[in-house]
């Protein structure tokens, strides 16, 4: 999963590596470049938000007969049947 943490956002972190390979900015390299290579589906890296939201669903009474289950967020990164 690909998540826009300082990992990929921080100065001299993966996204300045990404844009001095692909000859753009950083924020062209998150928004652009790196969901183009990765071919995401929805075309943008997940957002921490969207993470942690997941996390609170499942920690939640709504979530109380979800057992065994795997969820995957990234925006159809993964290509499954």
């Amino acid at each position: 999963m690909r998540v826009r943490t300082p990992f990929w956002t921080a100065p001299g972190a993966f996204a300045d590596t990404v844009a001095a390979s692909a000859g753009g900015t950083a924020q062209e390299a998150l928004d652009q470049v790196v969901p183009q290579q990765m071919d995401i589906s929805t075309g943008r890296i997940t957002e921490p938000g969207e993470a942690a939201d997941l996390v609170v669903f499942l920690a939640s009474p709504r979530a109380g007969n979800i057992t065994g289950a795997e969820f995957v967020i990234d925006g159809g990164q993964i290509k499954t049947i």
